[in-house]
Parts: C-alpha cells; structure tokens; sequence
C-alpha cells in the first residue's frame, strides 16, 4: 500500500507556541515494516507547514526536513546507530533561520532555513507503520 508509506502521523499543540529557543524529547524506536523512528515538530502552522528532525534505526540516519505546503524537504542528513527499543534524546535548537540538531548530547545537523518564520505549535512526528514510544518533551527559550 503505497498510500501508507507516505503518510505522515502528527500529535501537536497549538496551545504552547515556539518560535525561537530548544526543544527536546525521548524517542524510542519501538518497531515498524515500512518506517521506524520519529522525532519532534515544531513552529507547525497546520499539517502541511512545520519542521521535523527524526531519527530512523531502519535507514540508520538522523535528519531534518521542512515540510511547507504539504512538500516536504531535507535540510540536512546525517549516519547514525540506533537500535530498535533504545531510547535516544533529540535536540533542536531553532534561532531565526539556523537550526542545530542533536542526538544524545551530539551536534550532527546545522542548516538553515527560512521558509516558516512565524511561531508555531509543537509536538511529535512519525511516518508510516512506525511504532514509537515519546517521553519528557521539553522546551526552553
């Protein structure tokens, strides 16, 4: 079913708003045929307009996309090894149009980007069939 492959799952609110700051949160690879993994969206407008950073154990990256007018695109693609049922901690920090991204503690993505300037909600992302455990999500100016 290819519809399913390209199926993003969302969770946000609107209620806590980021513009510039950090956010973080645990993810956990729970499983997943077509997809694994996930991973933070923030400054989201609506369900076509956000930034996601995921990680991925079955590709074995980490990356970071802006996914504007329902077209999503990568900002920035780093190898990565995870394990399904390991919890990792990710990282965004978002200032102005810079955006770093960490995994555990490590600096692996900087990009920039100016295609969503306004402040947005947060939450979490996944793609597909993955199955994903999210804990202690947490933001900071």
């Amino acid at each position: 079913n290819h519809a399913s492959e390209d199926r993003f799952n969302l969770y946000w609110t609107a209620g806590t708003r980021f513009r510039d700051g950090m956010l973080s949160v645990a993810v956990r690879a729970n499983g997943g045929d077509l997809d694994q993994g996930g991973g933070p969206v923030w400054r989201v407008q609506d369900a076509n307009n956000y930034y996601v950073c995921r990680f991925n154990p079955l590709e074995s990256n980490y990356r970071v996309y802006v996914v504007k007018d329902g077209v999503r695109r990568q900002l920035g693609n780093a190898p990565i090894e995870t394990r399904v049922g390991e919890w990792v901690r990710l990282e965004v920090e978002h200032r102005g149009d810079r955006i770093v991204c960490s995994l555990d503690g490590r600096k692996l993505l900087d990009v920039t980007d100016a295609s969503i300037e306004a402040e947005g909600g947060v939450g979490v992302w996944t793609k597909a069939d993955a199955r994903t455990s999210f804990d202690d999500f947490s933001i900071a100016p």
